[in-house]
Order: C-alpha cells, then sequence, then structure tokens
C-alpha cells in the first residue's frame, strides 16, 4: 500500500512541473513585455532570454527569440538580433511570429551589409532577387527596402524585374518597388510610371503608379498624366490622373483640362470633375472660360448649367452673369442665370434684374425676374415695379 502512494505522489509531482514551469514563463513573459512596452530594449532581451534559456519548452520559448531578436535590433546590437532571429527560424520554424521574423531578419542583414558584412550582403541581394511563387514576399518586400539603402543605382534593374510581374501575390512587392522607383528621377523613371499606369492588374498598384507621377514635378510626367486621362481605358485611373493635374495649377495642366471638359465622347463624370476643378482656381480667364462652356451647343447640357453654377459662386462674377444672360442660350439656361442674378444681392446684380423684368422678350423668363424683383426689399425694385405696372 505504501508503495501505491509513492507512485501516485510521483506522478502527481512529475505532472505539476509541467504547469508550474508554465504559470512561471508567464509571468516571466509578462514583465519582458513590459520592459518592452517602456522601451526597456536592454532589459527585455535578458528576459526573453531567460524565458527560452530556463523555460525551453514553454508556449512561449518561440516568440520570444523573435521578441529577444526585436529588442536587441532596436538596442543597436545588431550581431545578437542576427543570432536570435536565426536560431527561431532554426528551432521554431513554426513559430507564430515567423511571418514577422523572417523580414525583420532581412532588415537585420542589411544594416549588418551597409557595415561591410559581406555574408549579409549576399543574402539580401538573392532573397530581394528571387524568383518563384507567392512564398516569402513580406521577406522579398524587406529584402527589396534593405537593397536600395545598401546600393540605391543597383537596385534599379531589380526594380525593373519586380514590376514586370503580373501575379497576384506580387502586388505588395510591387507597390513597394513603385514607392522605390518614384523616389528616382529621370525621364525613364517617368516612362516605367506611365507603363505601370496603364498595364499593371492591380488596381491599387496603377492608382500608387499615378500618384507618383503626380508627385513629379516634370514635363515627362505632364505628358504621362495627360495620357491616361484622355487614352486611359479605366475610369479610376483616369480620375486619379485628372486629380493629380489638378493640382499642378499650370497654364499648360489648365490647358489640358480645359480642353477635356469638351471633349466630345469623355465620360460625362470625368468632364464634371474637370470643371469643378478648373472652378476652384483663381483668375478672371476662369470665369471667360465657364462662360465659353455655357454657351458652347455642342456641350452637354448639364455640363452647362454646371458652368453657370461654378460661375455663380466665384467672386465679383455679376458681370460675367450678366454677360452670359445676354447671349444666345436655351432658354432652361437662362432660367439657371436669372436664378443665381438674383442670389447675388449687389448693385449690378439688381440693376440686371431690372433691366430683365423690363425688357425681356420671354414672358416665363420676365415672370420669373418679377419675381425675384418681389422679393427683394430694395427702394430700386419697388421703384422698377411701379415703373411696370404704371409705365
Amino acid at each position: 500500500m505504501r508503495l501505491f502512494y509513492i507512485v501516485v505522489l510521483a506522478a502527481t509531482t512529475l505532472a505539476a512541473q509541467p504547469a508550474q514551469s508554465q504559470a512561471a514563463a508567464d509571468s516571466l513573459y509578462r514583465q519582458a513585455r513590459r520592459a518592452l512596452d517602456d522601451k526597456n530594449y536592454d532589459s527585455a532581451a535578458r528576459l526573453f532570454e531567460s524565458i527560452v534559456a530556463r523555460y525551453p519548452r514553454s508556449t512561449y520559448a518561440p516568440d520570444a527569440l523573435y521578441w529577444r531578436g526585436f529588442s536587441l535590433y532596436r538596442n543597436g546590437n545588431l550581431e545578437g538580433a542576427e543570432a536570435a532571429l536565426e536560431q527561431q527560424a532554426s528551432r521554431f520554424p513554426n513559430a507564430p511570429t515567423r511571418a514577422d521574423a523572417a523580414p525583420l531578419l532581412i532588415v537585420v542583414k542589411g544594416e549588418l551589409a551597409k557595415r561591410g558584412d559581406r555574408n549579409a550582403r549576399r543574402e539580401v541581394d538573392s532573397a530581394a532577387g528571387a524568383a518563384g511563387g507567392c512564398e516569402d514576399m513580406e521577406v522579398r518586400v524587406a529584402a527589396l527596402d534593405a537593397l536600395q539603402q545598401m546600393d540605391s543605382e543597383r537596385v534599379l534593374p531589380l526594380l525593373r524585374r519586380v514590376l514586370t510581374r503580373r501575379d497576384e501575390c506580387s502586388a505588395p512587392l510591387r507597390k513597394n518597388a513603385l514607392f522605390i522607383l518614384a523616389q528616382k528621377g529621370g525621364v525613364e523613371r517617368d516612362k516605367l510610371l506611365l507603363e505601370i499606369a496603364k498595364g499593371d492588374p492591380s488596381t491599387a498598384v496603377r492608382n500608387d503608379a499615378v500618384f507618383y507621377l503626380g508627385q513629379a514635378s516634370t514635363d515627362a510626367a505632364v505628358d504621362a498624366l495627360e495620357d491616361l486621362l484622355l487614352n486611359g481605358d479605366e475610369t479610376a485611373v483616369r480620375s486619379n490622373a485628372l486629380f493629380a493635374l489638378a493640382q499642378r495649377k499650370t497654364d499648360r495642366t489648365r490647358r489640358i483640362l480645359q480642353d477635356f471638359a469638351l471633349r466630345d465622347g469623355a465620360p460625362s463624370n470625368l468632364r464634371k470633375d474637370a470643371l469643378f476643378h478648373l472652378a476652384q482656381q483663381s483668375g478672371s480667364d476662369i470665369n471667360a472660360w465657364l462662360r465659353s462652356v455655357i454657351g458652347t451647343a455642342r456641350a452637354p447640357m448639364e455640363l452647362r448649367k454646371d458652368a453657370v453654377f461654378h460661375l455663380a459662386q466665384r467672386r465679383d462674377a455679376a458681370d460675367d452673369l450678366a454677360a452670359a444672360y445676354d447671349s444666345s442660350l436655351p432658354v432652361d439656361i437662362k432660367k439657371d442665370l436669372l436664378f443665381h442674378i438674383a442670389q447675388k444681392k449687389d448693385d449690378r446684380s439688381l440693376t440686371k434684374l431690372i433691366d430683365i423684368a423690363k425688357r425681356e422678350q420671354n414672358q416665363q423668363l420676365r415672370r420669373d425676374a418679377l419675381f425675384f424683383l418681389g422679393q427683394s426689399r430694395d427702394p430700386r425694385a419697388l421703384k422698377a415695379l411701379e415703373e411696370i405696372v404704371i409705365p
């Protein structure tokens, strides 16, 4: 019987040990994470190392190596970070943090390569130029960044190679390559951005290319944006190109948008957007152009009405609205002009409103003018109404 109790006690003790170890590892891990949160990287690195050394079978050990590597990297100890991250890759290839650890290891090796570590440089080169499928994309992104930091000129051929890929899973890699490419200069850069904006299968990548073209202050970039706006086959990309051109506010980009707004066959929503962006720009020449749109018979009625609205929102537009009203226009457009003239509430607009009420040949427009005069408390409006009633 005594032997039975000894056996039971031994089994119970052995079963309790893993639970106790796990609890101790849990406490140590929480201390390490607090040190990490407090940016006490040296202490955090030591605590994470203790978990691996004292509790190698705990559930915390695989991730502890990653966090030790991260802490050492943030503390400037690149060799120690490299060792910890490589140890995790060797001992715990299925650790939950491997997706973060692998790119971090490449970043660390990139920093080591900049210090002259040839082995690290070879590994970064190999990771950046790796061919194949969709695996390890985050590692390749990190390698591309590291290579850019190491040798910005050497990375250019690799960028071109990456940007020729068309598989869906490499879209993040292509976006990263575009970002690096955008920091370069030259006509070739703008040509390549245009190729990507027109031909990449990913909408997100195409939009990034348009954005970077918009940031480039070169004539070639404007050429590329104009090409996209006029000849693109996707509305979203054309819209982004239009927006990028509108932000420049130069004589050339203004002419591009003006021509596009009146371009037959162009999508109506984009033509309206071009009109909107132009109407936000200052200058009396914009007033004159809006008047020309109002008077363009071949332009869609909706676009001409939008031009009336935008002209009415501009400062010192009373004379332009009056001049537009006096031109040969459809009654619907004149009704809109009359409404906005009546809302202006300035002397010149009231003078025009009185003139319309007295001399307009179209009876509906004249009645509208009389109605608006009746809403005015200006003595001139009252006198005009009396003169109309009793000539």
